[in-house]
């Protein structure tokens, strides 16, 4: 007889064949064994669409989802939608769960009756890894929602609260308060999802284990400047203030502003690094400077701790892309002037 699974997996899946199977066996390998998992083909043209045939016929835990191409969001909420369990998690298609981190994820919200579980996770390529934990405890609990959105105003647990991976969370809060991705957010839609569900949320345990890891892969890193995307940063930045003035919490704007401003230098250097014309790049640094969350970040009362930082903020301030342009050329010679001189002294070091 089928059980009814506790945990519903949601995998968006779009030309993903490369990397599947590592993902799929992630979820395989869970030492809790009630979940389901739900991938979502979102009109794949690779050797996703059979990888996943074989993935259902192989193992009933899986389901499949055949849709025409209609974006990340979508693909989502179609997994949503076909959720069976009291639990979701997302887990993107080349990215990969530890083997207990359903088993503990779930351990934490029963224990504790949470109404969202959070662990910490790594990013990672072939040659690279990143550790992002949240606490050196083994559980750290949130007892009401001010203390989450706390996670919101320090750039060293921002990002825990903009991300959907590495997150368990309730179907009965997502159901009961029709919570879905916004097709029209093409660029940090997670964070418009948990700006949604955290207006629900009283109670949260954040995990110190590492238990989900994202991958950094080269097609993300040279897809790494979209066009007209900064307009969902500013809009994932509007929707952090908006709930802290809800809850009281107006004090925190700063905070959020100098985490706003990191946003506008790794943009900044998206930009330079983009393979965009001159022409192009100094219309993108334009547009960035002329939004208004851009402008109140370059005047946060809070001092930037890096000079580089402080100068992209004078730039904008004087409302000059030019003046930008010239900033992030001066610090692409003095990285590559820096880059040789560690490779000198790494030769003297070592010999090599």
């Amino acid at each position: 007889m089928e059980q009814t699974p506790i945990i519903s997996v949601v995998i968006p899946v779009y030309n993903a064949g490369r990397f599947l199977w590592e993902c799929v066996n992630s979820v395989r390998n869970q030492t809790f064994r009630q979940w389901e998992a739900i991938l979502v083909d979102d009109g794949s043209t690779d050797k996703s669409v059979g990888i996943c045939d074989k993935i259902v016929h192989d193992d009933p835990r899986f389901r499949v989802i055949h849709k025409e191409n209609g974006g990340v969001s979508s693909a989502r909420n179609a997994g949503i939608d076909a959720a069976r369990g009291q639990y979701l998690a997302f887990l993107d298609a080349d990215d990969v769960m530890v083997p207990t981190y359903l088993q503990k994820m779930l351990d934490a919200t029963e224990t504790y009756a949470t109404d969202l579980t959070i662990c910490s996770y790594e990013r990672f390529r072939a040659d690279w890894t990143q550790k992002y934990v949240f606490t050196r405890f083994s559980v750290v609990l949130m007892k009401n929602r001010g203390e989450f959105l706390t996670v919101y105003t320090d750039s060293r647990t921002n990002l825990f609260g903009i991300s959907i991976w590495a997150k368990l969370y309730r179907m009965d809060i997502i159901n009961a308060y029709g919570i879905r991705f916004d097709p029209e957010i093409s660029y940090e839609e997670d964070c418009d999802f948990n700006m949604r569900y955290v207006e629900h949320v009283n109670t949260v345990a954040a995990l110190g284990e590492i238990m989900y890891r994202y991958r950094q892969s080269d097609e993300t890193l040279s897809k790494a400047y979209r066009k007209d995307t900064f307009r969902f940063l500013a809009h994932g930045f509007r929707s952090r203030v908006a709930l802290l003035e809800k809850n009281g919490m107006a004090e925190f704007k700063p905070n959020l502003e100098a985490i706003f401003m990191l946003v506008v230098k790794a943009t900044s250097m998206k930009i330079l690094s983009s393979p965009l014309s001159e022409r192009e790049k100094l219309e993108e640094y334009r547009i960035m400077i002329g939004f208004p969350e851009t402008q109140a970040a370059a005047r946060c009362p809070i001092r930037q701790s890096s000079g580089f930082t402080r100068k992209i903020a004078f730039a904008v301030r004087r409302k000059s892309p030019r003046l930008l342009r010239l900033i992030m050329r001066l610090w692409k010679i003095a990285d590559s002037v820096q880059d040789r001189i560690n490779a000198v002294k790494y030769r003297i070091q070592y010999g090599k």
